[in-house]
């Protein structure tokens, strides 16, 4: 999930003890002492697929480090198997945002530096094959309109299915689909409507069959689409009218002086519609001159909208879910969870656009869209806890941190 004007910040936990090299430095293995059987059985060879969350994206960026803090990564300790990445140079490809005020970059990069890997790195065998920006068609695409210059750098130019058959995997993770829909609803569906139905369908379907083909031994566990309407990047314009402090902050952050009044069209008075936060670059781009919440406005989304989003979304789920009974694979649903912490505080319902580091809470990175470290420790037990049930093991979760 990633977009030019998303932002991003740098809260990283060290998950678990980085040893050894798989081909060079550039490729690291991620490792920790059985605690189970399950890696002899199981999780003999267990390899990721997805896009953006699964591959590590934190901020608006990519680096080792974010990589190394993935949900797939604490997955692959907690099995103790082998877990080998298309490790990024520092500072990234393209580094986080480390300031949501200034919209630094980690090492004063900048939305187009790119680090790449090491060539040594290239060929190994890997244990996640998740390309940020990846949708449903990606997983057998060789190249599409989501394509870009990761999927070449960690793909190698095979799809992301032919690289995970290459492991040979004895079990896999799926979590494909969050970017059929995010593009739409951060620009307000300028940039068009979610993926149809029908298309995602085909996609999916395409990518298990040539995924579990001659795999009969092969298990999993797939990962349900995000609703996207519930993630902080997209705020209520309610607060924009009725939180003058807020609209201050809202004011500053798009035009750089809280007295420059960003104006909210008649409109929005009890449209209950969601704002993008790419409306403030659009702002200070002169894109759009203020806040809008008709059907057809940019970076705003109408009940309509949200509507379209949300049904969209549980179509994906409902296919996902039938998906994984018919590959004998286990499913989950993280969006409870997601919604769980949102109810609590814990991933903000309106932008702190006063901090420079959490204004999305502790769980939402500076982008508004990608899980933190912590999060993804959420989303990993999840997972782990969805796996033991199906399968019948006792895979540790972690501790939160």
């Amino acid at each position: 999930m990633s977009s030019s004007s998303r932002i991003a910040h740098r809260r990283l936990i060290a998950i678990g003890l980085l040893v050894g090299a798989v081909t060079a430095c550039e490729q690291k293995a991620l490792v920790s002492l059985p605690r189970t059987a399950v890696n002899k059985t199981l999780f003999a060879r267990y390899v990721a697929l997805g896009n953006s969350i699964t591959a590590g994206f934190q901020a608006g960026g990519i680096v080792d480090s974010t990589q190394a803090e993935s949900y797939a990564a604490i997955i692959a300790r907690q099995a103790g198997t082998r877990y080998a990445y298309p490790s990024l140079a520092s500072p990234g490809c393209p580094p986080p945002i480390v300031n949501f005020q200034t919209q630094a970059r980690l090492g004063n990069g900048t939305a187009t530096t790119c680090f790449l890997r090491k060539p040594a790195g290239i060929t190994a065998i890997l244990n996640n094959v998740a390309v940020p920006g990846a949708a449903s068609i990606d997983p057998t695409a060789l190249t599409s309109a989501s394509s870009n210059a990761l999927t070449t750098l960690i793909l190698g130019g095979k799809t992301q299915v032919e690289r995970a058959l290459e492991a040979d995997p004895t079990f896999v993770s799926v979590w494909i689909g969050n970017n059929d829909v995010l593009p739409a609803a951060l620009s307000g569906f300028a940039l068009g409507q979610p993926t149809p139905v029908d298309s995602f369908i085909a996609n999916y379907d395409a990518m298990m069959q040539q995924l579990t083909t001659g795999q009969k031994a092969l298990k999993g566990i797939l990962i349900g689409v995000v609703d996207v309407t519930q993630i902080p990047a997209l705020f209520p314009v309610d607060s924009l009218i009725a939180d003058l402090l807020f609209k201050a902050e809202f004011n500053a952050a798009a035009t750089g002086n809280p007295a420059n009044n960003v104006p909210v069209a008649p409109n929005c008075t009890g449209a209950h519609a969601l704002v993008s936060i790419e409306i403030i670059a659009a702002i200070a781009a002169g894109q759009v001159s203020g806040v809008s919440c008709t059907t057809t406005d940019p970076f705003t989304l109408d009940v309509v909208k949200q509507g379209i989003v949300s049904q969209t979304v549980a179509a994906y789920n409902a296919h996902i879910s039938s998906a994984a009974s018919a590959a004998g694979f286990a499913y989950v649903d993280v969006n409870p969870v997601l919604a769980a912490l949102k109810a609590k505080g814990a991933i903000a319902t309106i932008p702190n656009f006063l901090s420079a580091t959490q204004p999305f809470g502790p769980f939402i990175t500076l982008d508004g869209v990608h899980p933190s470290a912590l999060a993804h420790q959420y989303i990993a037990n999840v997972v782990i806890a969805a796996i033991n049930t199906k399968y019948g093991v006792s895979i540790d979760t972690v501790a939160h941190q």
